[in-house]
Parts: structure tokens; sequence; C-alpha cells
């Protein structure tokens, strides 16, 4: 059975992706597998970028010193992986042994790593690469901020197929977690606005009562009958400020299927990676749970 995959480089935000990770587990009934790569690919390379002048003496140097960096990871790995997690600690690149990992696990947790937004999103270069590939949920969650219960989730929604993804995900894990769901949509009706209802008609965008009629219309788009907040606004800042108004654990949110990163991700979702202060679930939207 597939389960909640934990990747962790055993720095400052390991413990907040490990805790994250738990409480999807448990909710989910599925496995907590805590994975952390040893990056020892220049020790065995050694031999092969220095062929002109290499030594075959230092070989056996060079595997114990690879082998010394194993023991030390799951070490650190054991101590703070929760009880009962599959430990992992395959050797090799980083980004493409969780890519790997991933795809076998029904869902993916990683540290958003640095202090500032900009650092966080320069360094989760792992997080990245796997929102990037679209291949399975991932939730990025910051060093002081961890997930710490699935008491009310937020979704945000529009007429996409990659949001009725969003929305499905976030079903299934509010419905194993036995909490409460809340979609989000914002219009706005602005010129060059990022969340202009394209779904009505021209003419219903000078209405009085746009609000109720782009509920309307998203709720016979998604075939969604439970709460759903309509407000005006732009995405990344409204999307943050009904997320802490309504309190939610985390936010979710889909990715569409492109060819770049920045089409594939959505303005939305790299602009909340920078900016947001609460777990993010990206689901691309080819996903299910």
């Amino acid at each position: 059975m597939s389960g909640v995959l934990a990747a962790v480089d055993l720095g400052s935000g390991s413990e907040a992706v490990l805790a994250s990770a738990e409480v999807l587990a448990r909710a989910l009934g599925r496995p907590l597998v805590a994975m952390h790569v040893v990056a020892d690919g220049y020790l065995r390379s050694a031999p092969r970028r220095f062929a002109e002048v290499w030594e075959p003496e230092l070989e056996p140097l060079f595997e114990q010193a690879s082998a010394a960096l194993g023991r030390l990871a799951r070490k650190k790995l054991e101590r703070l992986a929760p009880e009962g997690a599959e430990l992992k600690l395959p050797h090799g690149n980083p980004t493409q042994e969780v890519a790997a990992e991933a795809r076998q696990q029904a869902l993916a947790v990683l540290a958003s790593e640095g202090s500032t937004p900009l650092e966080r999103v320069a360094r989760g270069g792992v997080s990245r690469y796997l929102m990037h590939r679209g291949e399975v949920p991932v939730l990025s969650v910051r060093p002081d901020r961890p997930l710490q219960r699935l008491g009310r989730l937020g979704v945000a929604v529009d007429d996409s197929s990659a949001s009725l993804a969003a929305l499905r995900v976030a079903s299934r894990l509010a419905e194993a977690a036995g909490g409460e769901l809340v979609a989000f949509h914002l219009v706005s009706v602005g010129p060059q606005s990022c969340c202009v209802p394209q779904y009505l008609p021209p003419e219903a965008l000078e209405a009085a009562d746009l609000d109720r009629r782009a509920e309307a219309a998203l709720r016979e788009a998604l075939g969604y009958e439970g709460p759903l907040v309509v407000a005006r606004g732009e995405e990344i800042e409204g999307l943050l400020e009904l997320s802490h108004e309504h309190g939610v654990d985390l936010l979710a949110l889909g990715s569409k299927a492109k060819s770049s990163h920045w089409t594939r991700l959505g303005r939305s979702v790299v602009g909340l990676l920078y900016k947001a202060d609460l777990p993010l679930l990206v689901v691309p939207e080819a996903a299910h749970l």
C-alpha cells in the first residue's frame, strides 16, 4: 500500500516535515516513509573524476567515508522519525532519489526551506522539481509551521481541471480525518485581473449579483455542494487572507500539467510558495488520493 513520504535533509526543517507527514499518514491510515538521501556523489565519482591522477590505494578511504556518512545519517533519522516509520537512506542525487520514491507513494511532504520567502523558493529545489513533474501531491511546510491537525482544510477553486483535482484530494483528506472542508474562490473584474470569472458570460460581469452567479456556476462545474466562500480580491493575498480568516490548517490548490515550470504550477502556486505562512498542498491535475 502506498504511503506518505517525508523527505528530509536532516536540517532545521526536518522535524516539521516528519511531524506533518505523521499527521497525514495517521489520518489516511497509510504507512509513513521517512527518507534521507546520502548525497555522496562526489566521493563515489572520484575514480572517474580524477582518472588521470587517481591513486587506487585511496579507494578504500572513499568507500569508508561514504559508509560513515550513511551510518551517521541513519542514526540521525532514527532519532527524528516517528516510531513505526519505514526508514529509507539511499545514496545518490537527492532530487532524483526523492522523485523516484515519491512516484511510489500517495503524497510527499517536504520542507519550505530558508528564513525568507525568496530563500524558501530558491533552496526548495526538490520541492519545486516534484511540483514541476506533476506526478504526486506535495505538501510544503515551514520549519516553524508544521501541520498539526486536519480539523479544517481550505482549497482554492475555479472551473479548471486542476482545481477539481485539488478539491477531490482535499475532500478525501477531510473525510479521512473527520475534518471540515471549505472552498475559496476569488472574483476580480478590474483591468488585467488574475481572477476574472471566464466561466461566466461577459454580460454577467457587470451584474450586481456577480458573486452569486459565480458561486452557482462553480458549484455546477465542480459538482460541489459544501461550504464555498466567494470573495472579491486577487489570488495570492486574497487566498492567504481567507485562509487565516477561516482558520484552515492547510491550503490546497491545483497545478496545471503544462510544459514549463511557470505554466505548470500557475502564477498563484508560485506566488504562494513565496508568501504562504501555512502548509501548502499542491495537487497536480492528474493526481488522486
